[in-house]
């Protein structure tokens, strides 16, 4: 009987330790969703580089009268607002509430602006009306978060803008880091599914949380990326956002001439497609003519790009609707002239 006491003793002590364990390691809270996205200063994404990302209704607004202030010579006014926070998908969590702030402005003239003069000297409000902001501002005063110095971007709030902010919430809480060829190819299906109704804000996400891993996959993401860029009912913001981080990815690596070639290739395919036709200006003129035409390298071999001469005319006549001096060259460069 002495070994079913002690297997009792063992079994009760065992079971004391776990609850003891259970107090000293309580459960971890699971995050909200305003605590789930990183501050990531200078970001491309700019839900990752502001530190507060929140919508507010501008419910009324109150400008005083321009003056001049002769220590500048500009042109300044207060611009009174009442606002009311709605969410909060960024930052410190709080609940919904209006507030009130005054905003500097400053310009030269009605018809004139010549610099830069402050955040909102530059936006035009309406009330009532619903924005997205991004910000900088520490703490939890919505008020702070649009001082003029504080305030990185604003943009309409809609339904389409929120959807996006809750993709990449959904992203981030089940791929980051996407640091292994499943997450690339997971977080590209993604946006591949959703790419009738994602823009840029959601593109730039993503693109921030492939690039590490883009050095690492270079060819496949290359493929998946035209694969969305390309597909039928992807949105412009969206093409342009993904071209866009190709071509600043590839010249943050070491550009070979394979590599340059085997880009370029990927960029005239979409240039030929109509769809292409509203980026084609700087599909040509920088994306394309950065790579034809690497800094202290020869031109890329024209028929190592494109073989088939029928084609390099077809495509010269295309970029012939989009004239400027570097399609110009690029044309040239097409007929073997360059």
């Amino acid at each position: 009987m002495r070994w079913r006491y002690a297997l009792l003793v063992l079994a009760v002590a065992l079971q004391a330790g776990a609850w003891a364990l259970q107090k000293k390691s309580p459960r971890r809270k699971a995050m909200s969703d305003s605590q789930m996205l990183p501050y990531e200063p200078g970001s491309r994404s700019e839900l990752l580089a502001a530190r507060n990302v929140f919508s507010v209704e501008v419910l009324s607004l109150a400008p005083s009268e321009w003056k001049v202030d002769p220590s500048t010579g500009l042109q300044t006014r207060s611009l009174a607002i009442e606002a009311r926070l709605l969410t909060v998908h960024k930052g410190l969590p709080q609940a919904a509430a209006p507030f009130r702030l005054a905003v500097p402005q400053r310009r030269e003239d009605a018809l004139t602006v010549s610099d830069f003069h402050g955040f909102w000297s530059h936006r035009d409000l309406e009330a009532p009306r619903s924005y997205l902001a991004f910000s900088n501002a520490p703490g939890n005063n919505p008020a702070a978060w649009m001082a003029d110095e504080a305030m990185l971007d604003l943009i309409p709030a809609t339904d389409a803008t929120a959807a996006e902010i809750a993709l990449a919430l959904d992203v981030e809480r089940r791929l980051a880091p996407v640091d292994s060829r499943d997450k690339v190819i997971e977080l590209l299906k993604t946006l591949f599914a959703h790419r009738e109704k994602t823009t840029g804000l959601f593109a730039r996400y993503a693109c921030a949380r492939l690039a590490p891993q883009y050095e690492a996959f270079e060819e496949g993401m290359q493929t998946g990326i035209m694969r969305v860029v390309t597909a039928a009912g992807a949105t412009g913001p969206l093409r342009e956002t993904l071209v866009e981080f190709l071509y600043d990815q590839s010249a943050e690596q070491e550009l070979t001439e394979d590599k340059a070639v085997k880009l370029a290739q990927r960029f005239i395919a979409w240039a030929r497609q109509p769809e292409a036709s509203p980026m084609l200006d700087r599909l040509i003129d920088v994306h394309l003519y950065n790579l034809i035409f690497r800094p202290d390298e020869p031109a890329l071999p024209v028929a190592k790009v494109l073989p088939d001469a029928a084609e390099r005319a077809a495509l010269a006549a295309i970029f012939a609707k989009e004239p400027s001096p570097r399609c110009t060259e690029v044309i040239s460069w097409l007929n073997g002239k360059r």
